[in-house]
């Protein structure tokens, strides 16, 4: 079937400030974990409780991926997005007065509903990218996932080091509201025609796909290392190794710094590879399947680390491969979607793949609570392999779904 009339795809203007919709996105949701060693202690809370408060956040926003899917599809994107990040925003700030667990797991709740507009919408306008340009344009999405936990734990150990855990959650706060003044200047983008030439599929349809729920498995791996890391690398490295408030956010921040440095060589090196002629389909599952087995095995391995130089030498290869591994699951799901059909289809895929949000933190606070930081680990790295193995066997080639 030929393919309709594709443009050159969203303009740096606009991959620039979703990617900072994203960054911001990461920021705000990660300050919990930054936090997390004072929060604790302040507010007298167990290791399950913590993960009760990471857990909150998701039940909120994997409904909201769902929907934010279906309205990508249908309503102006610039609004929806632009109420999204007012609305996380406003939690953001609201975090820096709450008084207890009760109130934490509340504004995490109006978090995870703002929140849960940026990926399908995000996926609506990098769809509309060709082939061989995909991956670039879709390091506003990986890249702004790696840099927002950077910059958020860079700022945040910073602001922790001069003032108190609340402040910080006001100072990112605001800065998020910012955002929406040059996100207003792009309206006329974002909500133009798009260039293609069938509507998006039917739910039912959807639905009905099996590489739909194979990506969608392989969503759930990923998410749920990377949340593992962003929840409890800081806790491990303070409660476990003894390292202090500024060492760990420095060598968290290495481990953001790396997966953003991933993110961007990965899509730049599979971008090329398509268009020297390469088949885009095989390309795509050789990076796939490179950066699953090798984060794997560094996260395997992490614990097992005796000294701040063995553990960096493990966190480089382990970073590299996080930030190819999430640029690939967004570009699979938008590739195999088709451009009509990627908010949906990414909605559906990110939201079965966040309930490791809902599920990861609570399992990994009560196997730290009864065995420890290591059986955590390993359990980590055993749902990355299986959800491998989920789309090694459920989506053979990454190219676009024939739809009729």
């Amino acid at each position: 079937m030929p393919m309709p009339a594709r443009t050159a795809g969203p303009s740096l203007a606009l991959v620039v400030m979703t990617g900072l919709a994203i960054m911001l996105n990461y920021v705000d949701r990660g300050a919990v974990s930054i936090a997390a060693p004072l929060i604790k202690d302040e507010m007298h809370l167990t290791a399950t409780g913590y993960g009760l408060v990471v857990s909150a956040f998701f039940w909120t926003y994997v409904p909201a991926l769902l929907l934010a899917g279906w309205l990508a599809d249908r309503i102006s994107v610039h609004r929806l997005m632009a109420g999204g990040v007012g609305l996380w925003a406003l939690a953001t700030f609201c975090t820096g007065f709450a008084g207890g667990l009760a109130s934490l797991v509340a504004l995490r709740l109006a978090m995870g509903v703002g929140e849960g507009v940026a990926f399908p919408s995000a996926s609506k306008l990098m769809a509309r990218a060709p082939d061989h340009r995909r991956a670039t344009v879709n390091i506003a999405l990986s890249g702004g996932l790696a840099m927002g936990p950077l910059v958020g734990t860079l700022a945040g150990g910073a602001i922790l080091e001069v003032a108190d855990w609340r402040t910080m959650f006001i100072v990112f706060g605001l800065v998020t509201l910012l955002w929406l003044l040059p996100w207003a200047r792009l309206r006329a983008e974002v909500d133009a025609p798009e260039a293609v030439a069938e509507a998006a599929v039917a739910y039912p349809r959807l639905l009905a796909t099996p590489s739909l729920w194979a990506m969608s498995v392989f969503h759930f791996a990923g998410t749920y290392s990377l949340y593992f890391i962003i929840a409890w690398l800081p806790l491990y490295l303070v409660k476990e190794r003894g390292y202090g408030i500024g060492d760990m956010a420095l060598l968290t921040a290495f481990f953001y710094l790396f997966q953003t440095i991933g993110t961007a060589a990965s899509a730049a090196w599979i971008d090329r590879l398509i268009a020297a002629g390469r088949d885009a389909p095989a390309v795509r599952r050789a990076f796939a399947i490179g950066g699953f087995v090798i984060s794997a095995a560094g996260v395997l391995v992490l614990p097992m680390t005796t000294s701040t130089i063995t553990l960096m030498a493990v966190l480089v290869p382990t970073s590299l491969c996080f930030g190819c591994n999430t640029g690939i699951l967004f570009t699979a799901g938008q590739t195999l979607a088709g451009a009509a059909s990627a908010g949906r289809w990414v909605g559906v895929q990110s939201a079965v793949g966040n309930f490791a949000g809902i599920i990861g933190p609570v399992v990994t606070g009560v196997i730290v609570d009864r065995a420890g930081y290591a059986p955590a680990f390993t359990l980590t790295a055993v749902v990355v392999m299986a959800g491998l193995v989920v789309f090694l066997v459920g989506v053979r080639r990454v190219e676009r779904l024939n739809w009729g």
